[in-house]
């Protein structure tokens, strides 16, 4: 089974280098990072910083672990007032995966707007990686269902599903048999599945600093600190890469191995 370890863009400061995160995970025999090219200062106005490229392609060679590449979550390719200063961005993502070497693009589905042009703007994105063996994984952003009509709509076999398990259990709301309904419609179709854990809870809205009191949100929590039945979830796939997402830099220190991760989930 092969797992990795999202590198959020607040890890990487002046006293923690990318280098030295990488070696962290590294060190807990994770097999692949998820890193966002974009916070590593590699798109600048759209477009590719071409003179940035050799020194991250060189961290990330030298400390010798996989990467995938994550679009911005800011990017909605179904925006049709900013449509193009979206997808000018999104390509300059996949330009990036290109020239590093990456095989696998994740990004979020769009939130509102026009579904016709994300759908159009993914096959375009779709035919310009896959030549290079990259996949285009979409995520979804809240329902599992509408994801994955985009993702059978764009038609193309290199673009399946990023399944972020605690995003459609806070779209079941928390019910875990919903939740497990949502999963297997999508099973055949994911490409990478996303693991963090919460309460299932959307509601009441609170403050930021009050969302874990409250158990509401998408709290980013270890596996085990919320309610999601991940042993359940891992039943119904086969040997699918899992990414964890973890976004509190102490929580994300405090992650165990890969082989004590795995034996987490299968034990929830």
């Amino acid at each position: 089974m092969e797992i990795g370890i999202t590198v959020y863009p607040h890890f990487v400061t002046k006293d923690k280098t990318l280098a030295s995160v990488l070696a962290d995970v590294k060190i807990k025999n994770y097999d692949f990072v998820s890193i966002f090219p974009h916070t590593l200062g590699l798109i600048k106005n759209g477009v590719v910083v071409e003179k940035k490229l050799k020194n991250i392609e060189t961290t990330l060679r030298g400390v010798g672990i996989d990467y995938i590449v994550r679009m911005p979550t800011s990017v909605n390719l179904r925006d049709h007032i900013y449509y193009t200063r979206h997808f000018r961005v999104a390509r300059a993502i996949a330009d990036v995966a290109i020239k590093l070497g990456a095989k696998v693009i994740v990004m979020q589905s769009g939130r509102t707007g026009r579904l016709d042009l994300e759908i159009e703007a993914l096959q375009q994105l779709a035919d310009m990686v896959g030549p290079f063996g990259i996949k285009i994984a979409l995520e979804n952003t809240f329902s599992v269902k509408d994801t994955l009509y985009v993702v059978e709509n764009v038609d193309r076999k290199n673009v399946g599903f990023a399944l972020d398990v605690a995003h459609a259990f806070l779209s079941a709301q928390g019910d875990a048999d919903k939740l497990l309904e949502d999963v297997k419609l999508g099973t055949d179709k994911t490409v990478i599945l996303m693991i963090h854990d919460n309460f299932g809870k959307l509601f009441p809205q609170v403050e930021p600093e009050d969302a874990l009191a409250y158990g509401v949100g998408d709290l980013h929590l270890l596996p085990g600190e919320g309610s999601i039945p991940f042993g359940k979830v891992l039943k119904l796939f086969g040997d699918v890469p899992l990414l964890l997402k973890v976004k509190d830099p102490e929580k994300f220190m405090k992650v165990p191995t890969k082989q004590g991760l795995i034996e987490l989930l299968t034990s929830l």
